[in-house]
């Protein structure tokens, strides 16, 4: 097990095509995680379109594979609900928004943040990452 971990390592260091989101992945999980409102809206938004079980976002834990195919195999699942809370707030007014608020450091990132949901590019890779042979060597081998 221990080998397997020092291999995830590499492959993470690695400049493999397939991880060229990954970072992004990473750091839009991050982002999400520390935006209490923005976590209590998309429960909302969940429930709203009769999700009976109401999905969370998942942080990887960096030594672990498995923990990494599961935060970013949640964020697709969020996909959608994603999109969907970026579009509504981009239609309120400045003064309402939730995704984009606070100091002009906080909506510079946040911008940075709803650009990225809004990039197809990004979620294929992502689809990409999950069909990663490395990947399926671990978990199901």
């Amino acid at each position: 097990m221990y080998k397997i971990n020092l291999v995830v390592g590499d492959y993470f260091k690695s400049k493999a095509s397939v991880l060229e989101y990954a970072d992004c992945a990473t750091e839009l999980i991050a982002w999400l995680r520390n935006k209490t409102q923005v976590l209590a809206l998309l429960q909302e938004v969940q429930v709203t379109l009769g999700d009976t079980a109401v999905k969370a976002v998942i942080r990887a834990v960096l030594t672990r594979w498995t923990a990494h195919y599961q935060a970013y195999s949640r964020l697709l699942d969020l996909r959608p609900v994603l999109v969907m809370v970026a579009a509504t707030d981009e239609c309120r007014s400045e003064r309402e928004r939730c995704l984009v608020a606070g100091d002009a450091k906080a909506k510079k990132k946040a911008t940075a943040m709803v650009t990225l949901i809004r990039n197809d590019t990004f979620w294929r890779a992502l689809l990409r990452y999950g069909s990663s042979s490395l990947f399926h060597i671990y978990v199901f081998d």
